[in-house]
Order: structure tokens, then C-alpha cells, then sequence
């Protein structure tokens, strides 16, 4: 997983999450929410910022920042404007659309279609059913 700086937005109180733990002994062991907590921990950003289309990275994302659902803005407009490259959809959800080639990230493997909060990602959030589309989160770390 890597941190990158989100330069000037947010304040340049931000860090955009990316890549994907791609080892199979080393998934579904809390990894990334580990790595996730300890970046929290060790370098406070105020915020994270990440594109995704893994209902896994949204639970760390969320385990980390204490949010029970990472998807619930309190101001999606606002939050689409900050972010870079996003917009927010006419589903209520933001994204950075066309984010990646035509054929998506994960080849004929797409975890968009793994459950998050109990429904298929894709069913809640309808512009992932192309896969080129990303969501893009934002989430408030909880430190000062």
C-alpha cells in the first residue's frame, strides 16, 4: 500500500491510499487495516482520500477512522468539488469516473461485486457497474 501526499487539497492535510494487497497468504488477515491504522497513528493526517472500487479498502478506511459506513457524506457536493478528479453521480455517490482502461483494474476479477454493508457494491453504487469507474472516498481521520 502506498500514501501519497494530496499536495494542495484538503489543506495539504490529506493522504490518497493506493494499491492493493495482491499476496493470498496475506489477505484477509486485517492487513490493510492494520497498515491503514498505523499510518493514522504515526503521521495524523486529518484526512484520507482514496479511489476505489473494494468494498475491503472501504471497511479499512472506516475500521481505522471509526466510521461504520465510509459512504455516508455529510456533505457529498462539497467533498466532490475537494477531490481530485471526482464528481458526485446522480446515485448520490462520488467518483472518479474513467479512472481506470476500459476493461478495469481486476481484469474478469472485479471486488465491486463483493458485499459492503450487506448489499454488492455495485448494486448500491451503480456507476461501478463499468468497470473503468472508481469510487472516491474521502473520510475525516478523527485527528486534531
Amino acid at each position: 500500500m502506498v500514501l501519497l501526499p494530496t499536495r494542495d487539497y484538503f489543506g495539504n492535510h490529506a493522504v490518497e491510499l493506493a494499491g492493493i494487497i495482491v499476496r493470498p497468504d496475506l489477505q484477509k488477515h486485517h492487513l490493510g487495516r492494520q497498515l491503514v491504522g498505523d499510518f493514522i497513528a504515526e503521521e495524523r493526517p486529518s484526512r484520507l482520500v482514496a479511489y476505489t472500487r473494494n468494498p475491503a479498502l472501504l471497511r479499512a478506511v472506516g475500521y481505522a477512522c471509526r466510521r461504520a459506513d465510509v459512504l455516508d457524506y455529510q456533505d457529498p457536493e462539497a467533498l466532490a468539488e475537494a477531490i481530485p478528479h471526482a464528481s458526485l453521480e446522480d446515485d448520490g455517490y462520488i467518483y472518479h469516473v474513467g479512472r481506470y482502461a476500459p476493461n478495469g483494474l481486476y481484469g474478469s476479477f472485479d471486488p465491486a461485486e463483493r458485499d459492503y454493508q450487506g448489499v454488492p457494491l455495485n448494486e448500491r453504487c451503480l456507476l461501478l457497474t463499468e468497470a473503468a469507474n472508481a469510487l472516491a472516498i474521502s473520510v475525516e481521520t478523527g485527528v486534531n
